[in-house]
Order: structure tokens, then C-alpha cells, then sequence
């Protein structure tokens, strides 16, 4: 009887261990990082990793807020963590300090700038994008084109891409007030495409022949990073490594140009 009792202990010690191990992993923030490596990976981290993943895209400074407060054991950002942290404590003084966060790189993608193929501009300069994406030139024509209204497509407040595109292109300042702001980056260049005045703020790898990349002097690379708070677990290490063999050489980085 009492082999039998110690062997029922020895199992449900083992469905207990089991059921802890399998608390997935969760990576909340950039849908960049999400869509160019989490998500098409994501079979592959799980195995190479042995965790399961819990994967959210809510932009890069949401997710370093579920980092800070405990919803999220991985914050993906795609902009570096100094950018980012600067931004979010400019709305709320000291909310993030960087001291506290571990930020480890994976990847990097090339930022473009996406118009539809019926658009007669085909390349702008640094300084000329700038004034498009800042609403200082709000039609075509000022810069060349047609006679047709300029909708900026871009990621929410937040997103890393957007972010980086402000910070280097834009010196700190935020994109035209009147930008379409899509929740998810995906759908960038899917609404650029439906709108002949158009131009989208997307990653390079997104661009297919829906669209025409709009040629410019400026280039900007974006990192994909992983965030952590303090010391990480074991699990939290062994994701970080699996999702980094997907980030080192980034298609797009191979194939620009």
C-alpha cells in the first residue's frame, strides 16, 4: 500500500513539475520583431528553447511597459532602448529606469518608405522626406509629383519603427498630426497600396510588388532587441538564444538595394 501511495506522490510531482515548465513564455511589444522573427519562428524557438511562447504585438513602448509591470517576461522593441525609454519618460518623468533593464540585440532591419506604384515620384532626399513625413509638404506636387493629397502610413505612437523614423529622420519631432496610425505594421503597406497619394513608413522586408520603395539618401537600420528586467531565468535565456539564430542576418539586410 505504501509502495503504491509513494508511487501516486512521485507522479503527481511530476504532473506539477511538468505543469510549471510549461507556463509559456511571454513576449509582448514590437510587431516588427513579432513579424520578422518571433512569429515565422516561432515553432523552432519552442523546440530549440523547450518553452512554449505567449506572443503579443501592442508596439514596443506598451511592451516595455508589461515588462516593468509584470505582464511580460521579454519585451521585443525595434529601436534602440535608449530611444525608447527617452520617449517614454518624456510623457511620464522617470517612469523607466535604464539602469533596471537588460537589452539584448537579435537582428536589425532597414526602415523604407513605401508609395503607391501609380505615384510618379520615385526618390526623395533626406530633407525632402522629412517635410513629407512631418506634414510640412502635404501634396505631391510640392515635391514633383502629382496633384494628390499626402497620407502618411505609419505605426502607432510607440512603435519602434516609428520611433526610430522620428528620432533620426525627424530630429525628436512626431510624424504629421493628420498620419493613419495602424495598429499592426502588416497593414502598412497593404493601405498604401489601396491609396495613390499614400507613402508608408515600413520595414524593408515588408515591401512586395504591391508597392513601389521609394529610393532615398537616408538610411536608417533598425535594431531588434529583446528586453529584460534584472537577472533572467533559465527559460527566459534559452528564448532570448533560440530567437537571436533567426536575427543574425536579416534578409533584407542581404538583399537591399
Amino acid at each position: 500500500m505504501s509502495r503504491i501511495f509513494s508511487l501516486a506522490i512521485l507522479v503527481i510531482g511530476t504532473l506539477f513539475s511538468w505543469a510549471a515548465s510549461a507556463e509559456p513564455i511571454s513576449l509582448h511589444g514590437s510587431t516588427t520583431v513579432m513579424n520578422m522573427l518571433v512569429l515565422p519562428n516561432k515553432a523552432e524557438i519552442e523546440a530549440a528553447s523547450g518553452q512554449q511562447l505567449e506572443i503579443v504585438g501592442n508596439g514596443s513602448q506598451r511592451g516595455l511597459a508589461d515588462l516593468l509591470s509584470g505582464k511580460a517576461q521579454i519585451a521585443m522593441i525595434s529601436a534602440s532602448l535608449e530611444l525608447e525609454v527617452n520617449k517614454v519618460n518624456e510623457k511620464s518623468a522617470d517612469l523607466i529606469s535604464p539602469g533596471r533593464l537588460n537589452a539584448h540585440a537579435v537582428g536589425e532591419a532597414r526602415v523604407a518608405f513605401a508609395v503607391h506604384p501609380s505615384n510618379s515620384v520615385k526618390s526623395l532626399s533626406g530633407a525632402q522626406l522629412a517635410d513629407v513625413l512631418s506634414g510640412k509638404v502635404q501634396n505631391w506636387r510640392e515635391v514633383g509629383g502629382p496633384d494628390l493629397p499626402i497620407m502618411v502610413v505609419t505605426a502607432q505612437p510607440g512603435d519602434g519603427l516609428r520611433t526610430m523614423v522620428e528620432g533620426r529622420l525627424l530630429n525628436g519631432d512626431s510624424v504629421s498630426k493628420d498620419a493613419r496610425a495602424m495598429t499592426n505594421a502588416t497593414q502598412i503597406a497593404k493601405v498604401v497600396a489601396q491609396v495613390p497619394g499614400a507613402i508608408g513608413i515600413v520595414a524593408a522586408a515588408s515591401i512586395d510588388a504591391s508597392v513601389v520603395r521609394l529610393a532615398t539618401d537616408v538610411e536608417i537600420v533598425q535594431p531588434l532587441i529583446l528586453v529584460t528586467l534584472g537577472p533572467e531565468t533559465q527559460e527566459v535565456r534559452r528564448v532570448i538564444d533560440a530567437v537571436a539564430k533567426f536575427g543574425k542576418f536579416p534578409k533584407q539586410s542581404r538583399n537591399d538595394g
